[in-house]
């Protein structure tokens, strides 16, 4: 993710010069706005955020249980 972060930052720094030198007068990139990442987990269809616990222990459940539930769910 750093290695990722670099390069984001690295892209974003070469884009700005672009933009402010005006060198691509007919297709110059126009930068946006930097924001945190909680705005963009809150745009939809965006990415989740990671979890506290990203991989729970498994826990076992009776047979008769998991009929009951998967019952439930379907109503």
């Amino acid at each position: 993710q750093q290695a990722l972060d670099g390069l984001a930052k690295d892209q974003d720094a070469i884009m700005t010069r672009l933009e402010r030198s005006k060198a691509q007068a007919t297709c110059a990139p126009k930068m946006n706005p930097e924001r945190d990442a909680q705005y963009w987990f809150d745009q939809p269809g965006a990415p989740k955020p990671k979890l506290a616990n990203e991989k729970p222990k498994g826990e076992t459940v009776s047979y008769a249980e998991l009929l009951k539930s998967w019952e439930a769910a379907r109503k």
